[in-house]
């Protein structure tokens, strides 16, 4: 039997199932503490796969690379302006393109992708569902989980220990808690926190007293 050359490259998407699973495996080697639920690593895989194939991309590595990308750098790092010209350049073959992101003129393009204020945690579902209504579903340890990872990655550098059933608890206590605030604060107690928030901010910037 002849194989063509380009089979060779999609070797492990024959098996679907184990080709998730070999991609998960690398996600919790290289990051161990983030997105912890194998449900949402899985959801994770199965939205960059989907991404991945839009763009052309079919080899095994191509698809590994572009999930691991999510998780290294940001989820939604193809949304970067110069980094999706390059994706949905259409006179180019899609290895090109995808070899092309990895260039010097792009080391800029990647260090605004990684940053905080880029991310948008919306690219870890299926790109089918994401402007689909907000779902009326109960929320899920997976959700909770979710939003423990965000206010671990808010307060600074990993790693990240595992969210345990009981941090779980307390962020739903304290979300509950800090929706109850909110409602009973007035718009004058808005423009308080805001001006608190400005002047911690200007301080931020300035050099220590000698």
């Amino acid at each position: 039997m002849i194989i063509p050359p380009n089979q060779f490259d999609q070797l492990l998407q024959q098996d679907e199932e184990a080709f998730i699973q070999r991609t998960m495996d690398a996600i919790r080697e290289a990051h161990p503490t983030y997105r912890e639920t194998d449900g949402m690593r899985r959801a994770s895989v199965l939205a960059g796969f989907k991404r991945a194939r839009r763009h052309g991309l079919e080899a095994d590595q191509d698809l590994m690379a572009y999930v691991l990308l999510m998780y290294r750098i940001n989820p939604n790092f193809d949304q970067h302006p110069q980094i999706a010209a390059m994706l949905g350049d259409s006179s180019l073959e899609a290895a090109e393109r995808w070899d092309r992101i990895f260039g010097d003129d792009f080391d800029e393009a990647w260090f605004e992708a990684s940053a905080w204020e880029f991310r948008d945690g919306s690219y870890w579902r299926d790109p089918d569902e994401r402007s689909s209504p907000a779902s009326t579903e109960p929320v899920t340890d997976d959700d909770w989980a979710e939003l423990v990872v965000g206010l671990k990655q808010a307060q600074g550098p990993g790693p990240y220990p595992p969210a345990t059933p009981a941090q779980l608890a307390q962020a739903r206590e304290d979300l509950a808690r800090a929706m109850e605030e909110n409602a009973r604060r007035t718009p004058a107690d808005w423009e308080a926190r805001a001006d608190e928030v400005a002047a911690r901010l200007r301080d931020h910037g300035k050099p220590p007293a000698k």
